[in-house]
């Protein structure tokens, strides 16, 4: 898989993950928007929550926390949908509401990929 993380990057018209250096100057070189959920200090060095920080207020990404209190997705579908004339700018052929139908359903999906089986019921 991380063979493939470059052509996955260059295709992508938005990223939501970590916030370590070398994702950060990826996504700057590509111009990517990107929805940062970095890791938190308990768990790490601190220093995606610093990146994730500095990056956002450089306007290069929106931020959100990793609380595992995802709120029913609120916080990323309103990130993606916040984001999306960012990705209508990077495929100009797209229309503003597909890039907005697109973003929630990567929110959903994303959010339905981190729930553990036991809460799925």
């Amino acid at each position: 898989m991380p063979d493939e993380m470059p052509d996955a990057l260059a295709l992508a018209d938005l990223f939501i993950g970590r916030a370590g250096a070398t994702t950060l100057v990826e996504l700057e070189a590509l111009d990517l928007p990107a929805v940062l959920i970095p890791l938190p200090a308990f768990v790490s060095r601190g220093d995606q929550f610093e990146n994730a920080q500095a990056y956002g207020r450089a306007g290069r990404c929106l931020v959100l926390p990793d609380d595992n209190q995802p709120s029913g997705g609120v916080g990323l579908i309103k990130a993606c949908e916040d984001l999306a004339p960012a990705m209508s700018d990077r495929r100009p052929a797209a229309s503003q509401e597909r890039a907005h139908a697109a973003a929630v359903r990567i929110a959903r999906i994303t959010l339905d990929a981190g729930v553990s089986p036991r809460r799925r019921s």
